[in-house]
């Protein structure tokens, strides 16, 4: 044998043995290709209907907020109804109080002073000087 063929006998042999390696390779990557098809159908599988779920929560959640904006809709014509109602209230009974807290006043006030009156001469001129 001459070193020719047994350089070509050692190419074959070094070929066979990386495809050899490509195979084990090959079938490694084929097994993690199938795992992670497998891991997708079943991630689709239990998404599909997760989604259709969560558009029906949805849609309902909104059927929920347009019933609250109603029911505050209506709560606020009621404020603003009873702040109406407490300002005209408000106005009718204040103004006639002050009113009559100042007559009250000045009633007490000319009775105070009319029997002030009253009271001096009976005095008289000594009871003027101790003040």
């Amino acid at each position: 044998m001459s070193w020719l063929a047994i350089a070509w006998t050692t190419v074959a042999f070094l070929v066979g043995a990386l495809v050899v390696v490509l195979c084990v390779v090959m079938a490694n990557l084929f097994r993690v290709i199938t795992s992670t098809k497998a891991l997708i159908d079943g991630v689709t599988t239990q998404t599909v209907p997760l989604l259709a779920e969560v558009g029906t929560t949805v849609s309902l959640v909104n059927q929920e907020l347009t019933r609250v904006d109603g029911i505050l809709a209506t709560a606020e014509t009621a404020t603003a109804s009873v702040g109406n109602l407490v300002t005209v209230v408000s106005s009718t009974v204040s103004s006639p109080l002050v009113r009559l807290s100042a007559f009250a006043w000045g009633v007490r006030r000319a009775v105070s002073k009319a029997t002030e009156d009253e009271e001096r001469p009976a005095r008289g001129r000594r009871a003027r000087r101790r003040r």
